[in-house]
């Protein structure tokens, strides 16, 4: 904590810093963050020695190379801002948008519809603010709180960004026939209750369907893609919570965990490049199942041979291009 005081209170003019910590960390060290420094709240850290609890981690770079933008709430708000500061990167193929959100806010996939002038080509990684504490989340612009920001890099270095999930398909699917999308909250799959309806498929007795939901989160097709909705909590009345939005009139797929091991050796494997720094965001379901199963140290092992310049953090959601995923990895990888 002394040391990383310090190196805020001595950051140079020309540098620019974000970092990554527990919530209380992230309290403390924004009374000393100049403006050139973001802070953002987690549930756990990336760093160089892997998958850590309680530490701080993140990273410096050369301030002239990045434009930090405050989101407001409504994020329309801060549209124009966005743009302008778009504009200025928009004909670099290697740069890209990080983008931080109140990972308690729900205002994921608004954000992201509010950035309805970028390519949806152009990158954007994101991490949802997490919290340690079973409390609040934050985000700092300095010793200012924000909700949400995004920080437009300038890059000179050749990037790439890469999604892992480690869920395949079942071959079930269900139908969404009542949701309330901004709510999170689905009531009814087939037309039946979603709660019962989901524990069925899975041949599962109701009252332990909450035990599966690691195991068996639900997928949304993209295109091509697969973008995963994981389940929050079974509400009284049946319904089905979720971490993401989950719209009525569409079919969700029924997924199941694949070797997170196996997976990792074909994710790093088909890397476009040897980078020289992996950014890592991982969110708290993935934590919770790879804690749960041990997995963590092979994990590891495999990710730092890949690169050891690595940091990142444990989030509550992430963001990948125009989409917001739950129990995904995504990887900024710089040449």
């Amino acid at each position: 904590m002394n040391e990383a005081r310090r190196h805020l209170e001595e950051l140079d003019g020309n540098r620019g810093l974000v970092l990554f910590a527990s919530a209380a960390a992230v309290r403390e060290l924004s009374l000393h963050a100049p403006s050139r420094a973001v802070l953002c709240s987690t549930k756990g850290e990336y760093t160089p020695q892997g998958y850590r609890s309680g530490v701080i981690t993140g990273f410096e770079y050369e301030a002239d190379l990045a434009d930090i933008v405050e989101i407001l709430h409504p994020p329309v708000l801060s549209a124009s801002a966005l743009d302008a500061a778009y504009r200025k990167v928009e004909g670099n193929a290697n740069a890209f948008l990080l983008l931080l959100c109140d990972g308690k806010g729900g205002m994921e996939e608004m954000i992201l519809s509010s950035l309805y002038f970028m390519d949806p080509q152009f990158k954007v990684i994101g991490g949802s603010a997490a919290d340690d504490e079973g409390g609040e989340t934050y985000l700092y612009m300095g010793t200012r709180r924000v909700r949400n920001l995004g920080i437009y890099f300038n890059m000179s270095a050749r990037t790439a960004l890469v999604k892992e999930n480690i869920y395949v398909r079942t071959g079930k699917t269900l139908l969404v026939t009542e949701a309330d999308v901004f709510g999170r909250t689905v009531y009814s799959f087939n037309g039946r209750p979603a709660a019962g309806e989901y524990a069925r498929v899975l041949g599962v007795p109701e009252e332990e369907l909450a035990e599966h939901f690691l195991s068996n989160p639900l997928g949304k097709r993209y295109e091509d893609d697969l973008i995963i909705a994981s389940p929050m909590a079974v509400r009284p009345d049946g319904a089905v919570t979720f971490y993401s939005q989950v719209m009525s009139s569409t079919y969700v797929e029924v997924l199941s965990s694949a070797d997170p091991l196996a997976v990792l050796e074909e994710t790093l494997g088909g890397s476009p490049y040897k980078p020289s720094f992996v950014l890592n965001i991982n969110c708290t379901l993935r934590d919770q199942l790879f804690t749960r199963d041990g997995l963590w140290g092979a994990f590891d092992m495999a990710m730092l041979e890949f690169c050891g310049n690595t940091t990142g953090f444990i989030s509550y959601g992430e963001q990948y291009y125009n989409r917001h995923a739950n129990q995904t990895m995504i990887l900024l990888l710089v040449e």
